[in-house]
């Protein structure tokens, strides 16, 4: 039987074999040698009994430049007086190389809008052996920051799908400029991917032959497929149905195209429960906090203040991981979300608030 955690692990490696494979020659083969030695790390950390993600999904700003409708990271982790400041470039750095040190295989950027901290994007761009994708609208993408993407770091950009859907959650012309800068990058010889947060206005749209073949004719490297996540009050109804989400998970529906999908959460039943809170992938928010997971942020963590591994092995985090099969049959995309109340009485912080024994670490910009 197919190990669940190795099969999401393997889904990631396939993201990297196949943007690596247009590079050729020794730069794919020592990309492919990195990925093997961080399984292995992986592994052994796993026998100590510790637990190292496949994945680190870090959103490194809260800020953004659009105001897109539902946005679960707006909704999360608004902005005020009170917000804790952002991690600097140097301590996101020394975060991420920690990752590397521990074993992670892919480092995923997120936000707000990642662009909006060009210094850190470039310093990233410089890390060898990883395909770094970056969650981005796009619309920041000048040639200013350009020369960064399309080798380590892969644009991944956010569209709803057809243009009239992104029209309507993201603002007009979003989705047309997004298409524009994927095609110079494509030019210049860089990669890039699609996201698209999939609802159940879209999703049959998401899925249909003649978008996903579009994809391919884009020259897109992967495909993301997000299920919304109802974190804004009265978006229910954008939650998938079972029917939905059972079409969302089914592999057949993209097997044979040019490029991997991904599906994030993904099939919880298939990976043997959430992989949230370490067990396949986590959380690190813009100001160091570690969290089980992007749609749903519990933390008793500072891994800005005490670093990654130790913000691992905090007590929410291998509780979590301890009941993970619990977190499997769910509506709204994250089961994760549904257990809050239990959660609760792990001593989490709620979503949006940073650790209560945290103060901010000298490395906050």
């Amino acid at each position: 039987m197919t190990n669940p955690k190795a099969l999401f692990a393997s889904q990631l490696l396939d993201v990297c074999k196949r943007a690596l494979a247009s590079r050729g020659g020794l730069e794919t083969f020592a990309s492919l040698a990195f990925q093997r030695r961080q399984a292995l790390r992986r592994a052994a950390a796993e026998r100590a009994g510790k637990a190292v993600p496949a994945l680190l999904i870090a959103s490194v700003t809260r800020r953004c430049n659009l105001d897109c409708a539902g946005c679960y990271s707006k909704e999360l982790r608004p902005t005020g007086p009170d917000t804790p400041a952002e991690l600097s470039d140097d301590r996101f750095m020394e975060l991420f190389e920690e990752a590397v040190e521990l074993g992670v295989g892919v480092i995923m950027v997120a936000g707000g809008e990642p662009l909006l901290r060009p210094g850190l994007l470039a310093r990233l761009a410089a890390i060898r052996g990883m395909v770094i994708p970056v969650f981005t609208n796009g619309t920041l993408l000048d040639a200013s920051i350009a020369p960064s993407f399309g080798k380590t770091l892969l644009p991944v950009f956010s569209i709803e799908g057809e243009a009239a859907f992104t029209a309507e959650r993201r603002g007009r012309g979003v989705h047309e400029e997004a298409l524009i800068r994927a095609r110079a990058i494509r030019e210049a010889g860089g990669l890039f991917g699609i996201s698209v947060t999939v609802s159940s206005r879209n999703v049959d749209s998401a899925l249909s032959p003649g978008f996903l073949e579009r994809v391919g004719e884009m020259g897109a490297s992967a495909l993301f497929l997000v299920e919304f996540v109802p974190v804004v009050p009265g978006s229910e109804a954008l939650v998938l149905s079972d029917g939905q989400r059972s079409a969302l998970n089914d592999a057949g529906r993209t097997d044979g195209l040019p490029y991997p999908v991904i599906r994030l959460p993904g099939d919880e039943e298939a990976y043997g429960g959430c992989l949230a809170a370490g067990r396949g992938f986590i959380h690190l928010a813009p100001d160091g906090s570690l969290e089980a997971c992007p749609f749903a942020p519990f933390s008793d963590s500072d891994a800005g203040r005490d670093g990654l591994a130790a913000a691992l092995d905090s007590p929410l985090m291998r509780a979590i991981r301890e009941r993970h099969r619990e977190l499997t049959e769910t509506r709204g995309g994250c089961a994760l979300r549904d257990k809050a109340g239990w959660i609760a009485t792990l001593g989490a912080c709620p979503p949006g608030e940073a650790p209560a024994s945290s103060e901010r670490s000298a490395g906050a910009a």
